[in-house]
């Protein structure tokens, strides 16, 4: 008997090595279709046709000049780019985001005299990046850097008089990149000396420089059924050669060499891979299920999921392989769907829809044709694949556990095709009251598809209640004394089980010489202040801009503070609102403004990846630790804060009655209310001045919740309650 754990994405992915450069310039000049996420209302599959008029005439159109704005980065170029790597004959790439955040580690041990600098780089403290906030961090880190080593491959032969070579790599950058504008291209991409970027077959250098000043990398043709909208056009723009007329630089077409085929297939077809760990996704998940083996609670088990990578380009033979390898060697069973699916699946239905309504937001879609016609469909088609693949790997006696929003069908698709099959469905978001859910058009279809499963959990009691009243409101079934549903013919168990952390893994982890360095390196950076920290995702659930002016407000009542704490936010790297980026950054600098100590600001903003080693520092060394979500399913951050206090300070947590950790944690933290900041300005003000006996008082009961509640223990509590619940069921029957 095995427990098939079936969630979106499988612990393990697959790294393909392309050993020749040039097969790096092969796939970045294959001819993909770009699609905007606002053109969801074409499904993916739908013919296309050549719009009216000319490219040229669109791009120099006076009327979209004002609102032009970069088209996004095909999402099969920037995954496969992320993935693709030149291991011969290589310069080196340019230094990851992260080099900053090192640095800043690194100066922690640089006492505030010894500084070079006369100000605060507004960019590097605030940490808000500039014209490619929108786009991957993850693009940003490979192909951008392919693309400035390409630039400078092409500008050296161009140097040397090889001007076929020169103009060959030219054109096949320029039709890869036909959608990327210069100004997206970070500084770290440019090598030294240059001050732009440009096709290399430009008719001048600028003074002699490795790169060519531009003016544009042009839009291509589109093929859709009418002009894209203009604020996915992009404008040309002129820019001044020094000793030079003003020109626009346009891709040429590629000249592709007839021993060197463009199609993916070929280029992957020979190409070697190998398994690697997929850190995206349910890391809680992940931990809980590896913990559980490690202690014997789990032994035998099989993880459904997909690859998190664009797969079509991948011949059938080559995904037989994949398949044979993960599963006999990782007991990892992938599902292949089209990369079309996967798209509509996850960025249009999943972001756009389910998210932010279990969030509390309703988002324009659900009103849209384009929700009827798409996004649905690919939902439907991605967990009836999934459904599946379960159904192929079962053998009777298996246990059957679906995970979170992504695959809300799949117990019931299940439960159509093995009727006596034991399933059990978490949901690791928050679940939105009845008013809320009873917006969505296939409302009835997802309760359905969660009820196929003999026991459906949540985090915390009153999103288990809100499941409850909205079947009973939404399908007209009333809950039993119990809190079971009674649903066609068999009963159904609705439990709250809310996860916990690894105290083992982080103990362990916790010893690295590398969490001791930078222990050390924050100790001395900042002896005598009070530490405050906060990590979270830059988006419009965290509260981030809510932590900000709350702390704005703090330190206008206290300002004696903005000399004695120190605030460090994290955020972690990922595609957030221009406009929320934006904001941040504004209050962010405010603050800063607001004391006379330029080298000492009282806020270290940074939207970057830290290493775990780092982040695991921080949670050490820290004073007082913030979390204002807006909404949250379970914020595992503010547990491991509290396991990693045990030696240090034992301080404070300040944490938004919004999450489900409120529920879990209670009273015995600091709760606030986010959208009052003189309340979460108070809560500063408490924690840094709280006396140390209710501080120690308070941190004994928060230690014991977070090691007792493990996710270990959530593991072996969900598949006690699924075993008896079947067995209760098959019984009666």
């Amino acid at each position: 008997m095995s427990l098939l754990v079936v969630s979106l994405y499988l612990p393990h992915t697959i790294h393909f090595n392309l050993d020749d450069p040039s097969l790096v310039e092969r796939v970045i000049s294959m001819p993909i279709l770009s699609r905007s996420p606002s053109t969801v209302s074409q499904p993916y599959d739908a013919p296309m046709q050549a719009p009216t008029g000319s490219t040229s005439q669109l791009l120099t159109n006076s009327s979209v000049q004002s609102s032009a704005v970069p088209t996004p980065i095909p999402n099969f170029i920037r995954s496969l780019a992320s993935r693709v790597t030149s291991t011969q004959n290589t310069p080196p790439a340019s230094p990851p985001p992260t080099a900053d955040v090192e640095d800043f580690f690194f100066k922690l041990s640089t006492p505030p005299s010894a500084a070079t600098h006369s100000a605060p780089n507004l960019d590097s403290v605030s940490g808000i990046p500039g014209s490619n906030s929108a786009t991957s961090v993850e693009f940003e880190r490979n192909f951008r850097s392919i693309y400035a080593r390409s630039l400078r491959k092409a500008a050296a032969a161009a140097a040397a008089g090889k001007n076929s070579q020169s103009s060959t790599i030219s054109s096949n950058l320029s039709n890869g990149l036909s959608n990327l504008t210069i100004s997206n291209i970070p500084e770290h991409s440019v090598s030294e000396g240059s001050s732009a970027i440009a096709s290399p077959t430009s008719s001048s250098f600028s003074n002699g420089l490795g790169l060519l000043t531009p003016s544009i990398v042009t839009h291509p043709k589109s093929r859709a059924s009418s002009p894209p909208p203009a604020k996915h056009l992009v404008t040309p723009r002129s820019k001044s050669i020094p000793n030079g007329p003003s020109l626009r630089v346009a891709p040429k077409k590629v000249q592709p060499s007839k021993s060197s085929p463009l199609d993916a297939a070929s280029v992957f077809k020979s190409a070697p891979w190998s398994v690697v760990k997929y850190h995206k996704g349910n890391g809680g998940l992940r931990n809980a299920i590896a913990r559980a083996e490690a202690e014997g609670a789990i032994s035998n088990k099989r993880w459904i999921g997909t690859l998190g990578m664009p797969t079509d380009a991948l011949e059938e033979d080559t995904k037989k392989v994949i398949g044979r390898v993960l599963l006999t060697e990782y007991q990892d069973a992938p599902v292949f769907v089209s990369d079309s699916t996967l798209e509509g699946h996850y960025t249009h239905y999943c972001k756009d829809i389910l998210w932010p309504t279990f969030h509390y937001q309703i988002p324009d879609h659900p009103k849209s044709k384009a929700y009827e016609d798409h996004s649905w469909v690919h939902y439907h088609a991605l967990n009836t694949a999934f459904a599946d693949v379960v159904v192929a790997n079962y053998t009777p006696g298996d246990t059957i556990w679906v995970h979170d929003y992504h695959l809300l069908l799949v117990p019931g698709l299940v439960r159509e095709k093995i009727p006596d099959a034991k399933i059990g469905f978490f949901l690791h978001i928050a679940f939105p009251s009845s008013e809320v859910y009873r917006c969505l058009p296939t409302r009835k279809l997802l309760l359905r598809g969660m009820l196929g499963a003999d026991v459906v959990g949540f985090q915390i009691n009153e999103y288990a209640r809100h499941f409850r009243q909205t079947v009973q409101v939404v399908l007209g079934i009333a809950p039993n004394r119990d809190d079971t549903i009674d649903y066609d013919g068999r009963r159904v168990a609705v439990v709250d089980m809310a996860i916990g952390i690894d105290p083992v893994s982080l103990r362990l982890a916790s010893e690295d010489p590398d969490v001791k360095r930078w222990r050390q390196m924050l100790r001395e950076r900042w002896p005598d202040k009070k530490m405050i920290v906060g990590r979270d995702k830059l988006d419009q659930f965290r509260g981030v801009r809510h932590k900000m002016l709350g702390y704005e407000r703090f330190l206008k009542n206290y300002p004696e503070y903005k000399e004695k704490a120190i605030f460090i936010q994290v955020c972690l790297t990922n595609i957030a609102s221009q406009d929320l980026e934006s904001e941040v950054s504004d209050i962010v600098t405010r603050i800063n403004a607001s004391t006379h100590v330029v080298s000492e600001p009282p806020v270290v903003f940074l939207h970057q990846d830290i290493s775990f080693e780092q982040y695991l520092a921080l949670l050490y060394e820290a004073d007082v630790f913030v979390v204002t979500s807006l909404r949250e399913g379970m914020n595992l951050t503010c547990h491991e804060y509290i396991f990693c206090q045990l030696e240090t300070s034992k301080g404070p947590l300040i944490l938004s009655e919004f999450t489900g950790s409120a529920a879990v944690l209670g009273d015995k933290c600091l709760l606030v209310n986010p959208w009052d900041r003189v309340e979460v300005a108070e809560a500063f003000h408490k924690a840094l001045t709280m006396p140390e006996e209710e501080r120690e008082e308070r941190y004994k009961k928060l230690y014991s919740e977070v090691t007792i509640n493990t996710c270990a223990h959530w593991v072996r509590l969900f598949l006690n309650k699924l075993d008896k619940m079947w067995e209760e069921q098959h019984r009666k029957n």
